[in-house]
Protein backbone atom coordinates (compact mmCIF):
# COMPACT_ATOMS: atom_id res chain seq x y z
CA UNK A 1 0.00 0.00 0.00
CA UNK A 2 3.12 2.03 0.50
CA UNK A 3 3.66 2.19 -3.17
CA UNK A 4 0.19 3.70 -4.05
CA UNK A 5 0.96 6.16 -1.66
CA UNK A 6 3.87 7.29 -3.13
CA UNK A 7 2.74 7.33 -6.41
CA UNK A 8 -0.18 9.35 -4.98
CA UNK A 9 2.19 11.70 -3.47
CA UNK A 10 4.12 12.30 -6.93
CA UNK A 11 1.27 12.99 -8.77
CA UNK A 12 0.00 15.83 -6.58
CA UNK A 13 3.68 17.07 -6.43
CA UNK A 14 4.11 16.84 -10.06
CA UNK A 15 0.91 18.97 -10.64
CA UNK A 16 1.55 21.98 -7.62
CA UNK A 17 4.63 21.96 -10.00
CA UNK A 18 3.19 22.29 -13.21
CA UNK A 19 0.16 24.62 -12.00
CA UNK A 20 3.03 27.01 -10.42
CA UNK A 21 5.30 26.99 -13.93
CA UNK A 22 2.04 28.01 -15.39
CA UNK A 23 1.44 30.83 -13.56
CA UNK A 24 4.81 32.31 -13.49
CA UNK A 25 5.11 32.07 -17.03
CA UNK A 26 1.83 33.91 -17.45
CA UNK A 27 2.42 36.43 -15.00
CA UNK A 28 5.32 36.50 -16.89
CA UNK A 29 4.03 37.52 -20.34
CA UNK A 30 2.86 40.70 -21.59
CA UNK A 31 -1.11 41.50 -21.69
CA UNK A 32 -2.10 44.01 -24.36
CA UNK A 33 -5.18 45.66 -25.93
CA UNK A 34 -5.06 45.90 -29.89
CA UNK A 35 -7.62 47.59 -32.14
CA UNK A 36 -8.14 46.70 -35.79
CA UNK A 37 -10.53 49.31 -38.10
CA UNK A 38 -11.27 47.52 -40.72
CA UNK A 39 -13.78 48.13 -44.30
CA UNK A 40 -17.09 46.50 -45.00
CA UNK A 41 -17.77 42.77 -44.75
CA UNK A 42 -19.88 40.33 -45.14
CA UNK A 43 -18.73 37.13 -44.37
CA UNK A 44 -16.82 36.18 -41.28
CA UNK A 45 -14.73 32.98 -40.92
CA UNK A 46 -13.17 32.66 -37.08
CA UNK A 47 -10.47 29.79 -36.50
CA UNK A 48 -8.93 29.93 -33.26
CA UNK A 49 -7.42 27.39 -30.29
CA UNK A 50 -8.63 30.06 -27.69
CA UNK A 51 -10.74 32.72 -26.76
CA UNK A 52 -13.84 34.21 -25.71
CA UNK A 53 -15.51 35.65 -28.78
CA UNK A 54 -17.88 38.92 -28.52
CA UNK A 55 -20.28 40.23 -31.71
CA UNK A 56 -21.45 43.46 -30.91
CA UNK A 57 -23.79 46.07 -33.00
CA UNK A 58 -22.16 49.43 -33.37
CA UNK A 59 -21.55 52.02 -36.25
CA UNK A 60 -18.44 50.64 -37.57
CA UNK A 61 -16.42 47.73 -38.68
CA UNK A 62 -14.10 47.15 -35.77
CA UNK A 63 -12.39 44.48 -34.01
CA UNK A 64 -10.21 44.88 -30.65
CA UNK A 65 -8.54 41.67 -28.81
CA UNK A 66 -7.38 41.84 -25.42
CA UNK A 67 -5.09 39.08 -24.18
CA UNK A 68 -1.39 37.86 -24.39
CA UNK A 69 0.97 39.33 -26.37
CA UNK A 70 2.07 36.15 -28.04
CA UNK A 71 -1.53 35.60 -29.35
CA UNK A 72 -2.33 38.12 -30.97
CA UNK A 73 -4.47 37.41 -33.93
CA UNK A 74 -4.18 37.66 -37.64
CA UNK A 75 -7.25 40.20 -39.01
CA UNK A 76 -7.83 41.22 -42.29
CA UNK A 77 -10.92 41.43 -44.28
CA UNK A 78 -10.41 40.23 -48.01
CA UNK A 79 -13.32 39.68 -50.75
CA UNK A 80 -15.41 40.93 -48.22
CA UNK A 81 -14.83 38.10 -45.17
CA UNK A 82 -13.45 39.00 -42.30
CA UNK A 83 -11.08 36.19 -40.99
CA UNK A 84 -9.42 35.78 -37.44
CA UNK A 85 -7.33 33.22 -36.99
CA UNK A 86 -3.97 32.86 -34.94
CA UNK A 87 -0.48 33.48 -36.01
CA UNK A 88 0.80 30.55 -33.36
CA UNK A 89 -1.52 27.28 -33.14
CA UNK A 90 -1.28 26.98 -29.68
CA UNK A 91 -4.11 25.53 -27.90
CA UNK A 92 -4.15 26.22 -24.06
CA UNK A 93 -5.02 23.59 -21.54
CA UNK A 94 -7.54 24.76 -18.83
CA UNK A 95 -5.55 22.41 -16.13
CA UNK A 96 -6.49 25.20 -13.20
CA UNK A 97 -9.15 27.24 -15.36
CA UNK A 98 -6.84 30.80 -15.39
CA UNK A 99 -8.93 33.49 -16.60
CA UNK A 100 -5.32 35.33 -17.54
CA UNK A 101 -4.69 32.61 -20.30
CA UNK A 102 -7.68 33.23 -22.16
CA UNK A 103 -8.01 36.08 -24.42
CA UNK A 104 -11.04 38.23 -25.80
CA UNK A 105 -11.68 38.89 -29.28
CA UNK A 106 -14.98 41.54 -29.75
CA UNK A 107 -16.47 42.21 -33.44
CA UNK A 108 -18.14 45.45 -33.83
CA UNK A 109 -20.34 45.89 -36.83
CA UNK A 110 -23.90 47.39 -38.00
CA UNK A 111 -26.77 45.72 -37.67
CA UNK A 112 -26.91 43.89 -41.14
CA UNK A 113 -27.26 40.62 -42.10
CA UNK A 114 -24.04 38.63 -42.64
CA UNK A 115 -23.93 36.14 -45.53
CA UNK A 116 -22.19 33.65 -43.39
CA UNK A 117 -20.72 33.01 -40.06
CA UNK A 118 -18.37 30.35 -39.38
CA UNK A 119 -16.85 30.13 -36.08
CA UNK A 120 -14.16 27.21 -35.06
CA UNK A 121 -12.85 27.60 -31.54
CA UNK A 122 -11.64 24.92 -29.53
CA UNK A 123 -11.58 26.73 -25.83
CA UNK A 124 -13.43 29.64 -25.49
CA UNK A 125 -17.47 31.24 -25.53
CA UNK A 126 -19.20 32.59 -27.94
CA UNK A 127 -21.45 35.47 -27.45
CA UNK A 128 -24.24 37.90 -29.00
CA UNK A 129 -26.40 40.53 -28.61
CA UNK A 130 -27.75 40.44 -31.99
CA UNK A 131 -27.13 38.24 -34.64
CA UNK A 132 -28.66 38.08 -38.26
CA UNK A 133 -26.96 36.27 -40.77
CA UNK A 134 -27.96 33.62 -43.97
CA UNK A 135 -26.24 30.81 -42.75
CA UNK A 136 -24.29 29.57 -39.98
CA UNK A 137 -22.09 27.41 -38.43
CA UNK A 138 -20.27 28.11 -34.67
CA UNK A 139 -18.60 25.35 -33.18
CA UNK A 140 -16.71 24.73 -29.75
CA UNK A 141 -14.83 22.59 -28.35
CA UNK A 142 -15.01 23.85 -24.78
CA UNK A 143 -17.46 26.76 -24.35
CA UNK A 144 -20.69 28.36 -24.11
CA UNK A 145 -22.83 30.02 -26.96
CA UNK A 146 -25.19 32.87 -26.10
CA UNK A 147 -27.16 34.83 -28.17
CA UNK A 148 -29.94 37.16 -27.07
CA UNK A 149 -31.39 38.35 -30.82
CA UNK A 150 -31.03 36.23 -33.37
CA UNK A 151 -32.62 36.00 -37.24
CA UNK A 152 -31.41 33.49 -39.71
CA UNK A 153 -32.88 32.96 -43.34
CA UNK A 154 -31.02 29.54 -44.18
CA UNK A 155 -30.37 27.78 -40.73
CA UNK A 156 -27.82 27.43 -38.36
CA UNK A 157 -26.04 24.99 -36.45
CA UNK A 158 -24.38 25.14 -33.09
CA UNK A 159 -21.75 22.25 -31.41
CA UNK A 160 -20.21 22.62 -28.39
CA UNK A 161 -18.97 19.70 -26.59
CA UNK A 162 -19.22 21.07 -23.19
CA UNK A 163 -21.51 24.05 -22.21
CA UNK A 164 -24.26 25.57 -22.38
CA UNK A 165 -26.82 26.80 -25.57
CA UNK A 166 -28.65 30.11 -25.07
CA UNK A 167 -31.37 31.50 -27.57
CA UNK A 168 -33.36 34.19 -26.19
CA UNK A 169 -35.22 34.80 -29.17
CA UNK A 170 -35.07 33.46 -33.12
CA UNK A 171 -36.82 33.44 -35.72
CA UNK A 172 -36.21 30.13 -36.91
CA UNK A 173 -38.76 27.49 -38.48
CA UNK A 174 -37.76 24.52 -37.15
CA UNK A 175 -35.28 22.47 -34.68
CA UNK A 176 -33.43 19.73 -34.26
CA UNK A 177 -32.16 19.76 -30.34
CA UNK A 178 -29.98 17.09 -28.80
CA UNK A 179 -27.69 16.88 -25.34
CA UNK A 180 -26.46 14.43 -23.80
CA UNK A 181 -26.15 15.15 -20.71
CA UNK A 182 -28.18 18.28 -20.04
CA UNK A 183 -31.67 19.13 -20.61
CA UNK A 184 -33.62 21.33 -23.13
CA UNK A 185 -36.08 24.10 -22.69
CA UNK A 186 -37.99 25.47 -25.40
CA UNK A 187 -40.33 28.72 -24.16
CA UNK A 188 -39.97 27.90 -20.53
CA UNK A 189 -41.05 24.07 -20.99
CA UNK A 190 -38.94 21.01 -20.57
CA UNK A 191 -38.60 18.77 -23.19
CA UNK A 192 -35.84 16.20 -21.72
CA UNK A 193 -32.29 15.64 -23.88
CA UNK A 194 -33.97 15.61 -27.39
CA UNK A 195 -36.31 17.90 -29.39
CA UNK A 196 -37.16 18.14 -33.31
CA UNK A 197 -39.97 20.46 -35.07
CA UNK A 198 -40.41 21.30 -38.42
CA UNK A 199 -36.68 19.70 -39.08
CA UNK A 200 -37.26 19.72 -42.53
CA UNK A 201 -38.07 23.57 -43.23
CA UNK A 202 -35.28 26.11 -44.81
CA UNK A 203 -34.56 27.92 -41.86
CA UNK A 204 -33.24 25.31 -39.15
CA UNK A 205 -31.61 25.79 -35.75
CA UNK A 206 -29.89 22.78 -34.67
CA UNK A 207 -27.77 22.74 -31.74
CA UNK A 208 -25.81 19.67 -30.40
CA UNK A 209 -23.55 19.53 -26.87
CA UNK A 210 -22.77 16.75 -25.00
CA UNK A 211 -22.76 18.53 -21.85
CA UNK A 212 -24.58 21.26 -20.69
CA UNK A 213 -27.99 21.98 -21.57
CA UNK A 214 -30.09 24.00 -24.49
CA UNK A 215 -32.44 27.26 -23.96
CA UNK A 216 -34.70 28.55 -26.66
CA UNK A 217 -37.24 31.02 -26.31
Amino acid sequence: MNWKKTLFSIGIIVIILVGGLTMFNVANQKVVNQDYSLSKFTKVDIDIPTGDVVLKAGNKYHVSYSGLEKNVPKVEVKDSKLKISFKNQITHIRLFNFKQLNSKIVIEMPKEQLESLNVDNSNGNFSADYLAVKIGDIDLSNGNIDIKDLKTKDGISFDTSRGNIRIERSNATGYDLDTSLGKITISGKKYGDSFEKNSDSRNVLEADTSLGSISVN
